[in-house]
């Protein structure tokens, strides 16, 4: 899970999905040439605490005035509607597939990056896969999020970068992964309305790089129970000195893969450093991240499909993650419930 205030709403949003291959790897390339991919439409709700994030999908996720700068933020509901999905060919061949939309694996693990890009088998060496990452969702945040008794206005947060990892390395279950983004925002005004000198509004700056390594292993703990760990450090490079930080995160999935019901778990705990003290609060922010999510999924008994599809799935889901920062006005929280089906090509 990734600490960056204006990313927290988008990824735990789609945080609940699952495929009944392997949760936590690179999705198996088929062995037929041909068209592939998923779609798992939904419906849910989300309570949502943020005082950086104004909106997501268009659904109003902060208030538009806020009265403290000292306080934790309230609390939004939504109903949303999600629609993730991905398309591929593959060329069986050579062992190769081309795709675009959201990996399952990612969307498992609260990231919904959307990706362009190409899976290569390597036989016993593993696969290879390397893609360029867009922002799939769209967000708002607040061109000053520090205005007190006003409205604040929003403005447009746009990522874009890339990702390559290797998995089944030498015919295991480690994966190593490598993501870079530069983050955007539109109108950057943050500290503007308090009157803070240049430089320590430049120290509030939100624009900047994002590099995250990761380390996984996926593994059998009995014929239809698996278990995949992962720690995750994420440098999170941005422009001002108060907003960049390192971040530390350690996650565990678990799947049961039954029939006709499948289950997957999540559960992650980190903590994330920041370099410069915040000029409004005059301290260093630290934050404490933790959450957990689940995931049940129903094979229909009747056999329903979706243009020849493989039979579809009811599922379930309930997540809940929370950013606890040593400085109440970042304080994060969400909590969300869906259900949907699920179809797979």
């Amino acid at each position: 899970m990734k600490t960056q205030k204006c990313l927290f709403a988008a990824s735990l949003a789609a945080a609940i999905m699952f495929c009944a291959s392997l949760a936590w790897a690179i999705d198996p390339i088929p062995t037929e040439s041909g068209f592939s991919g998923f779609i798992r439409p939904g419906v849910g709700y989300l309570n949502f605490k943020s005082n950086m994030v104004a909106s997501f999908l268009g659904y109003d996720l902060s208030e538009k005035k806020t009265s403290s700068l000292n306080d934790s933020p309230n609390s939004q509901d939504s109903f949303i509607a999600l629609a993730p999905f991905a398309l591929e060919y593959t060329f069986a061949s050579t062992r190769t597939q081309l795709f675009l939309g959201t990996d399952l694996t990612n969307l498992v693990r609260f990231d919904y990056s959307q990706q362009l890009g190409v899976k290569q088998g390597l036989g016993s060496l593993g696969i290879i896969q390397g893609g360029v990452l867009f922002s799939g969702i769209p967000a708002k945040v607040w061109k000053d999020p520090y205005v007190v008794n006003g409205n604040r206005d929003e403005t447009s947060r746009d990522s874009s970068g890339a990702r390559l990892a290797w998995d089944r390395i030498g015919g295991s279950g480690l994966q190593l992964q490598y993501t870079y983004r530069n983050i955007d925002i539109s109108s950057e005004k943050s500290g503007q309305w308090l009157g803070l000198a240049a430089n320590d509004r430049k120290r509030l700056k939100r624009d900047g790089d994002q590099h995250a390594a990761e380390i996984l292993y996926g593994f059998n703990i009995a014929e239809r129970h698996r278990l995949a760990p992962a720690f995750t450090y994420t440098l999170d490079d941005r422009d001002g000195g108060a907003m960049k930080n390192d971040a530390y995160t350690f996650q565990l999935a678990y799947a049961y893969l039954g029939d006709p019901f499948t289950f997957t778990g999540n559960i992650f705990v980190g903590w994330a450093d920041y370099d410069d003290k915040n000029p409004i609060y005059g301290k260093t922010e630290e934050d404490d991240i933790y959450g957990i999510q689940g995931t049940l999924y129903y094979k229909n008994p009747w056999g329903w499909s979706l243009f020849g599809s493989n039979p579809m799935n009811f599922f379930v889901a309930a997540a809940f993650a929370e950013v606890d920062a040593n400085i109440d006005f970042y304080d994060q929280e969400a909590m969300m419930t869906t259900a949907g089906v699920f179809f797979k090509w």
